[in-house]
């Protein structure tokens, strides 16, 4: 454990005004941090005709898949954090397990990446809100007003605390979990053509093997965000209990979630006739909650762009934490680890994430367009998160081998390390043969870009020469006991 003093950070690394606020949110809040960031309605209600496409009756057993690799990932990120509760997430797990420089790379790639995925998720939530006013309504509010309006609300409550930004995501996360858990209760208690089947669930139905791996490959990705409870753990009570729970807990919720959920929207679509669900041009969530009742689609809206927001609030948390963690070391410039006194958030890093989030927003989203954005930026994340989890897995080995020898366990820090990482190794590799059409095939030189930046500062900063000092704090601890 490093010293709690502020002074010892300030000596070898950074300056820091003050701390962040401890022992502000319990395992509710931590929880709804990763829930929020995974976002469970976006998630399912625009995957479900990709993996019905890809798996056809199967596609909620490609959940279930997705769920069981992903506790693969999990599992040693678990043990990290119960012992590495620090708002530097995985800068700080990697720092310790590995080094500090694949620690630095580790958590510049988390942060810029969950820094920009605001900018995505606005632009496509804008984008929603859009097409479905002008169409329904007649309102002709461009879809960058409403972005702008979003990004607008995560930076009031970034600056505001974590208080104000886990009331909001308690809220709007059980609100839109409802609303999907709802219209798949409905499907199955008002089915469609086939009636109610389990069908879904029995392996014998897999009948094209290489679109159900892609239905899994995706919905892998539906999945992440439940590490970032990991950047809120010096915020938490009791973070060495709260935090492994939070991540844990939070992917079993969203492992339901996402089951239930397809397995009821494919019930009320109807089991023989998933065809048209696959193919329909309108996100199949709309057109089941129009069934319900006329205008039920606009239930469903509010819970997209609830869910839109919710990410976003959840992403600028992670991003602005994360940055604060590697600030205060010193491996970025300690400007970005000044906390403001009164709402103890970090501040600067608070305006940066937010001007970088709205740069993109508009000055790439206007020429590309929205969804666009959202398809470039999100691929490009799903190559970023490949590498983070590798070294993550290898960080959590060597941690335990090396430093915890007496917890090391083989099932939780090899077996799960090495599935998972020949899980991530398939899925960069069928995600790039072939490479996507255009503009998505920017999204791997996206990603590289990323790590050359990283690499940049890495090496043209944070080692040269009198510069160091910085590592010798990278995998140490706040006083968070």
């Amino acid at each position: 454990m490093s010293d709690s003093r502020p002074d010892a950070l300030t000596r070898q690394g950074a300056p820091m005004t003050s701390t962040l606020r401890t022992g502000s949110i319990g395992l509710g809040g931590t929880l709804m941090q990763s829930i929020a960031q995974i976002s469970p309605t976006l998630g399912i209600f625009y995957t479900i005709a990709f993996t019905t496409s890809q798996a056809g009756v199967s596609a909620p057993l490609t959940y279930l898949a997705a769920f069981v690799l992903c506790l693969m990932i999990a599992i040693p990120l678990r043990g990290l954090a119960r012992h590495l509760p620090s708002a530097g997430g995985f800068y700080t797990y990697v720092s310790s397990g590995i080094g500090p420089r694949a620690g630095f790379m580790t958590g510049w790639l988390y942060a810029l990446m969950v820094t920009i995925v605001p900018a995505a998720l606005a632009s496509f939530t804008g984008a929603i809100l859009q097409d479905a006013l002008s169409a329904k309504y007649g309102i002709g509010i461009p879809w960058w007003v409403y972005a702008v309006v979003i990004l607008a609300i995560c930076f009031a409550c970034a600056y505001r605390g974590i208080v104000i930004s886990i009331k909001f995501l308690v809220v709007m996360t059980v609100f839109e979990m409802l609303v999907g858990l709802s219209l798949a209760a409905w499907g199955v208690f008002n089915p469609g053509v086939g009636g109610v089947s389990l069908e879904g669930f029995n392996p014998v139905n897999i009948q094209n093997g290489s679109g159900f791996f892609l239905a899994v490959v995706l919905s892998i990705f539906a999945f992440t965000g439940f590490e970032s409870a990991a950047a809120v753990g010096e915020e938490s009570r009791d973070p060495k209990r709260i935090i492994p729970r939070a991540i844990i807990g939070s992917l079993v919720l969203i492992g339901v979630f996402y089951v239930v959920t397809a397995w009821g929207l494919q019930i009320g679509w109807g089991v023989d006739d998933l065809a048209s669900l696959a193919e329909s041009p309108t996100a199949p969530a709309f057109v089941l909650a129009d069934r319900v009742f006329d205008g039920g689609s606009l239930i469903v809206l509010i819970a997209l762009v609830n869910s839109g927001l919710g990410v976003c609030i959840a992403c600028t948390t992670s991003a602005t934490r994360t940055v604060y963690g590697i600030a205060r070391t010193g491996a970025l410039p300690s400007v970005l680890a000044t906390v403001q006194e009164k709402h103890r958030t970090p501040v600067v890093a608070v305006y940066v994430q937010s001007a970088l989030a709205l740069l993109v927003c508009l000055a790439i989203g206007i020429p590309i367009g929205p969804y666009n954005l959202f398809n470039v930026f999100g691929t490009a994340g799903t190559f970023v998160y490949i590498p983070i989890f590798v070294l993550m897995n290898i960080a959590a080995y060597r941690f335990f081998r090396t430093r915890r020898p007496e917890e090391f366990n083989p099932w939780a820090y090899v077996v799960a390390p090495i599935v998972s990482t020949i899980a991530l190794g398939l899925i960069a590799f069928y995600s790039l043969n072939p490479l996507p059409a255009f503009p998505i095939s920017l999204a791997p030189f996206i990603a590289v870009l990323y790590v050359v930046i990283g690499l940049a500062i890495l090496f043209g900063r944070n080692l040269r020469p009198g510069k160091r000092a910085w590592m010798a704090q990278a995998g140490e601890l706040p006083d968070v006991d």
